[in-house]
């Protein structure tokens, strides 16, 4: 099999395209024939060293995985040779899908949509995942609610908007003036420039019975600043680390939730996502599809900056 290992931390050119020995499932793991990854900024990070206390060198990259299951091993019941699947390997301990095989746990491991394509399934579980376990595990998303989602053009923002309008809600995002017309194409019904320095003052104009959810995909101070926007027993979900000190007393007026999401890995919440994906509630959102020969500049793309949707990566 081939991978893209890293043998050091450091800029792009760092990761190698390998020759390795293709592994056998063990107990209740599946080897897939990989098909698709995509790019996150997961495995930017990774790269670069910011985990690594949690990384052992030579690391292999990649938490988005599309494909072929090849082998099955012992004690897997509800998957066989030849399902199409789709999954986010454990974070930070079996990475691997910037490659043609991978070998994971069956428990994490769901059945990719029947109606998109490998590289379109392969843009799908780490954000789409996170969108969904914020929004509909932590905040209990129902029809009719109120949301406000920040960054709704971003990676997880955009499966984020498309959720919450899966499940009927009303969405209020913020975003670039540029992207005003992109979030508003997801589903979004409002959208506020972030950049404006009345966006606060305007969102609690508007919106005066407040949101019943806020997402938090943005960070420094958005969780202490959207406090004073929620309804009464409001929850704040929130994807990024909180290095700022936030003053949160405006959650108390509230009775608010604050919730921290750290992606868990969940073959039911991927199964949901497939049932959405078919019904037509959730659409991938694919800027580009370059091959894995290709991955140094698709990790330069992504640093750059100024994405609209993801970069699947074919392997062939």
């Amino acid at each position: 099999m081939k991978a893209v290992v890293i043998e050091q931390f450091g800029a792009s050119n760092v990761m190698k395209l390998v020759e390795q020995a293709t592994p056998s499932p063990g107990y209740g793991e599946v080897l897939v024939r990989v098909r698709a990854a995509s790019v996150n900024p997961v495995d930017i990070q990774t790269r670069r060293g910011d985990y690594k206390s949690a990384v052992t060198l030579p690391a292999r990259l990649g938490v988005d995985c599309a494909g072929i299951i090849e082998k099955v091993g012992e004690g897997v019941a509800d998957l066989k040779v030849g399902d199409e699947v789709f999954y986010v390997p454990r974070l930070l301990e079996n990475e691997g899908s910037y490659a043609t095989h991978h070998v994971e746990k069956a428990s994490i491991v769901a059945k990719k949509p029947v109606s998109i394509s490998f590289e379109q399934a392969a843009t799908l579980p780490l954000a789409s995942g996170t969108a969904w376990e914020c929004l509909v595990e932590r905040g209990r998303l129902k029809k009719g609610d109120k949301v406000l989602i920040h960054g709704g053009a971003g990676g997880v923002g955009v499966y984020a908007i498309q959720v919450a309008k899966y499940f009927g809600a009303h969405v209020v995002t913020t975003a670039s003036a540029d992207n005003a017309d992109f979030v508003k194409m997801l589903g979004a019904d409002v959208c506020y420039d972030y950049r404006s320095e009345s966006l606060y003052t305007d969102l609690q104009r508007d919106h005066s019975a407040g949101f019943d959810i806020v997402l938090d995909t943005v960070g420094q101070k958005t969780i202490e600043n959207s406090l004073s926007l929620l309804a009464a027993a409001g929850r704040v979900v929130s994807i990024v680390d909180m290095a700022v000190p936030q003053n949160l007393m405006a959650g108390w007026l509230a009775n608010a939730e604050i919730h921290f999401v750290f992606t868990t890995q969940s073959a039911k919440r991927l199964t949901d996502i497939a049932k959405a994906v078919d019904a037509g509630g959730i659409k991938p959102i694919v800027e580009r599809v370059m091959k894995l020969t290709e991955i140094v500049a698709a990790h330069n793309l992504i640093e750059a900056g100024s994405r609209k949707g993801k970069i699947a990566i074919s392997v062939d």
